[in-house]
């Protein structure tokens, strides 16, 4: 699970750090609207499956997990909020 975890959090910054270094690097190049909002709300959706792999693993382990449940439901909530 530790390698599912930091796949989904590699991938996730890949998703968004990949067309931002294109938008960067080139002059004429822009993504719409819909594109940037649907790939930062799949890197946010990757973030949060992420965390909650985390959580499953600290509730094993018997450590706190207080932070990873607070940053998805900020997550959770910035994506509900997007889609409204």
């Amino acid at each position: 699970m530790e390698k599912l975890k930091w796949f989904l959090y590699l991938s996730a910054v890949l998703l968004v750090g990949v067309p931002m270094s294109i938008v960067l690097m080139s002059d004429d190049v822009t993504f719409s609207s819909t594109f940037s909002h649907s790939i930062i709300s799949t890197a946010f959706v990757l973030v949060i499956l992420g965390k909650m792999i985390t959580v499953q693993e600290k509730r094993k382990d018997n450590k706190r997990f207080a932070s990873d449940i607070g940053i998805m439901i900020g997550l959770s909530i910035v994506l509900v909020t997007r889609f409204i």
